[in-house]
């Protein structure tokens, strides 16, 4: 059976997220292929050097820099997200009569499905965040991402079924749908089955490392919350590491802690379980991430992204994470 796996490209998150994805078809003895934006091109060719790879069209979307912007950020970009969902449509269409999938899955691509194949769609976000001023407008953003859905034949939500989950309302709607799967929280860090089942508790690491500054995201605020945390570790007393989510980038900066730019999932994962602190931004995929490991998180939600703002402080007053959160 061939997939093709393809991510959104707004960071990082949506492609890490997928490498779970494609691990459990590949375990299931399927073909399978990724198309996504060049972006991601050599995070996947690391993470999956014999898989084929295509070049998808990129959204290429930047937040705005103030998230009570958001409204008219989003009212601007529909242009531009229509544009880009005819395009990939149109180039995906191509791609299925070239490469004859069986199913195509789409993590948060809009325009990622074709009538041809089964089209599957996974998404956290299924209501969309408004900063608090036009939570109004939210049952409008609901509304214009079920539209969106109703081109797929099922909709996976990478949460637990019971509210308030990881995502609380964003991935708990206040429609039912019955295309609509909870799948469980996914992470390339941690295998877990696809099916929902409780994760298995970690092994036990010792706390090598004091804060484990983990960036990502999309510029130009992935730089910014670089320029942070650096002189957040630089002031504070204890033994620190970087990992800066640049996969494509070989030099590092000249730090007095060891510095990253990207490692793979194993080595990523023993870096988390050594921590005693993750300093972070608060995407979703990260949120599982940490939330699988029981890891220790400082949230930084990214500016003029209500959704991450919303997602730290619902993950510390249900306290999802093991510790307080700062």
């Amino acid at each position: 059976m061939k997939i093709i796996v393809s991510p959104l490209d707004w960071g990082l998150g949506h492609a890490t997220r997928c490498v779970a994805i494609i691990k459990a078809w590949l375990a299931k003895g399927a073909d399978v292929e990724i198309a996504s934006a060049a972006c991601h091109k050599d995070f996947f060719s690391q993470e999956f050097p014999n898989l084929l790879w295509h070049e998808a069209p990129a959204y290429d979307i930047r937040y705005p820099a103030h998230g009570i912007l958001m409204p008219l950020w989003a009212l601007r970009q529909l242009p531009h997200l229509k544009k880009v969902m005819k395009e990939e449509n149109k180039w995906l269409a191509n791609l299925v009569e070239r490469r004859k999938p069986e199913q195509i899955i789409s993590d948060n691509r809009f325009g990622f499905f074709n009538p041809k194949v089964k089209s599957t769609y996974i998404t956290h976000q299924l209501r969309i965040a408004f900063p608090k001023p036009f939570i109004i407008f939210e049952k409008l953003g609901e509304n214009w991402h079920r539209s969106i859905m109703r081109n797929f034949d099922e909709i996976l939500v990478p949460d637990y079924p019971e509210f308030p989950g990881l995502a609380g309302k964003l991935s708990h709607p206040s429609y039912t749908d019955k295309k609509i799967k909870y799948i469980g929280p996914i992470s390339r860090l941690h295998s877990i089955p696809l099916l929902g089942e409780q994760p298995k508790a970690e092994r036990a690491s010792s706390k090598t490392i004091d804060i484990l500054a983990l960036l990502s995201g999309p510029e130009p605020q992935r730089s910014v919350f670089e320029q942070e945390a650096v002189k957040r570790l630089l002031v504070t007393p204890g033994e620190h590491c970087l990992v800066r989510g640049l996969p494509g980038e070989s030099e590092v900066p000249n730090l007095p802690f060891p510095v990253f730019n990207h490692l793979s999932a194993e080595d990523l994962r023993e870096k988390i379980l050594a921590s005693r602190t993750v300093l972070c931004r608060s995407g979703y995929s990260t949120v599982m991430d940490l939330h699988l490991l029981k890891a220790n998180a400082i949230f930084v939600p990214t500016p003029g992204q209500t959704e991450q703002e919303y997602l730290a402080e619902l993950a510390a007053s249900q306290n999802f994470l093991p510790y307080p959160h700062e």
